[in-house]
């Protein structure tokens, strides 16, 4: 049988995970990789959905701060542990909380409705261009203060918080050049758009209650930047990737979008399940805070694990059936794909909202697009991310 082999930069293993996933949990639950990141660290792998699930879960045991003395020691909340994560996860709940994400429902509603319009018009569109990628851009960006003419810069600053976990992860760093330069642009700005709001109404969106809570000295300038960097990792990606996958998704197989079509309540299963399915971030880091011994092997205190969502949620140890996409899945909603534990995705109640809103709204329109015959489609290059980067689909008007 051949090694079993995991190389980060190799772009089978980012497009087609699934049969390295399937090897991994059957042969290597807990796998070494040696020199696996561009500086040469050793680093393990968990594949099964209870390893993954314990170690996303068991703080003592394992560290969220992966890095502590290079530069891509970033002070967000997924590279802090407690008590400095426990507080900034108390300000990022205040910031945005489920009071302020029940407020927004109308304002999203008229972005989808708009985006949908505005598609409609066209005879061929790129989905993923067209409204997967703007509807959550415009809705992070619009609660943090961004206005619609830096549409392009917060995609771009969006790219460089994903390529920054990325590098953390092992990615080197010359294939992203220009990432930090980007970070810090995007923080230059973010502390721009709070000077402008010191000592005026708070206009009740995420920016606003950030700067509530800078102004009574409970949040230092360097939180506010790097806690609107949180947010748009947690408020973009995955919805962006959720959105055109299940697009694809309703494309491509015809009874599920008119089961959907026909009975719109069944959307949030039909996210949750695309979630479990293609979870569009595919893996999280942690350090062993210990030694820890799983299936026979020792991981060292200090040692990096990539922890794998994307096959934790296609465990057949969990999953009946995993690589099927089901709507009637009852335990659906154990997937991992927002995390587990202290860090679960502080974003996940928007995101879902947002997926809700969007497939509801597109489901009458269905039978106006097709995928484009001619045009190829493509996957993110980026690592850890998995969903479509074009969708090119035709419309009759």
């Amino acid at each position: 049988m051949d090694t079993l082999t995991i190389d980060l930069a190799d772009p089978e293993y980012r497009f087609n995970p699934w049969p390295v996933y399937r090897r991994l949990r059957d042969e290597a639950p807990v796998h070494l990789v040696r020199d696996g990141t561009w500086d040469g660290e050793d680093f393990y792998v968990l594949s099964r959905y209870d390893d993954v699930s314990m170690a996303l879960r068991e703080k003592n045991r394992f560290s969220s701060q992966i890095r502590r003395d290079d530069m891509l020691n970033f002070p967000m909340l997924v590279n802090r542990d407690a008590p400095e994560h426990t507080r900034m996860r108390h300000m990022t709940n205040r910031s945005f909380n489920a009071r302020l994400v029940s407020t927004l429902g109308e304002w999203v509603r008229e972005i989808v409705d708009g985006l949908i319009a505005d598609m409609l018009t066209k005879d061929r569109v790129d989905f993923v261009e067209a409204f997967a990628e703007p509807l959550p851009l415009r809705v992070v960006g619009g609660m943090l203060g961004v206005p619609l003419d830096r549409k392009a810069d917060l995609r771009r600053w969006s790219g460089a918080v994903m390529d920054a976990f990325a590098v953390a992860a092992g990615l080197d760093p010359s294939l992203v050049p220009g990432f930090l330069e980007d970070l810090i642009e995007f923080g230059n700005y973010m502390e721009e758009l709070a000077a402008e709001r010191r000592g005026k109404p708070n206009r009740g969106d995420i920016l606003g209650e950030l700067v509530v809570q800078q102004e009574a000295g409970d949040m230092t300038r360097t939180e506010l930047t790097t806690l609107a960097w949180s947010f748009v990792a947690a408020g973009h990606e995955t919805t962006m990737n959720l959105l055109s996958g299940g697009f694809h998704l309703l494309l491509t197989d015809p009874a599920l979008a008119r089961r959907l079509t026909d009975d719109p309540d069944r959307t949030p299963d039909f996210a949750e399940e695309y979630l479990r399915l293609c979870s569009p971030i595919q893996w999280l880091l942690r350090r062993a805070k210990q030694d820890v011994e799983l299936h026979g092997v020792r991981i060292g205190a200090g040692q990096l694990v990539h922890v794998l969502l994307g096959s934790a949620n296609r465990d057949p140890r969990h999953y009946p059936d995993p690589d099927v996409f089901d709507l009637d899945r009852p335990n659906a909603l154990d997937h991992l794909a927002f995390g587990a534990g202290p860090h679960f995705c502080p974003g996940s109640a928007l995101s879902r909202m947002q997926v809700d809103l969007a497939f509801r709204a597109l489901y009458p329109y269905l039978d106006r697009f097709r995928l484009d015959p001619d045009a190829q489609l493509s996957l993110w290059e980026r690592q850890g991310s998995y969903g479509f980067a074009g969708l090119p689909v035709l419309v009759r008007r």
